[in-house]
């Protein structure tokens, strides 16, 4: 394995233990699935394995987490929309 590859074996790792983490946090009543850090936990994981899946050619596995990513940039998106209403005109 050559260093580049070693490095986005660990990148990809690195990923697959924030989204793990995130899920077991969730699952165990520690997370909320709405909050920010579930959130960025799981954008992060899903971006790191995306660059993982992308460079080794593993395009489902890529596919997945461009999903998985944007699923959470969406969700945070909510997030932050739900707390700084629009005012309309004029508020």
């Amino acid at each position: 394995m050559t260093e580049s590859e070693l490095l986005v074996t660990a990148v990809g790792m690195l990923g697959a233990a924030a989204i793990l983490t995130s899920f077991i946090a969730n699952l165990a009543g520690r997370l909320s699935a709405q909050s920010n850090a579930y959130l960025m936990l799981n954008l992060f994981g899903g971006v790191l394995v995306a660059v993982n899946s992308i460079w080794f050619a593993a395009y489902p596995a890529f596919a997945i987490n461009v999903v998985w990513a944007g699923a959470s940039i969406w969700g945070l998106w909510n997030a932050f929309a739900r707390r700084n209403p629009d005012p309309g005109p004029g508020g």
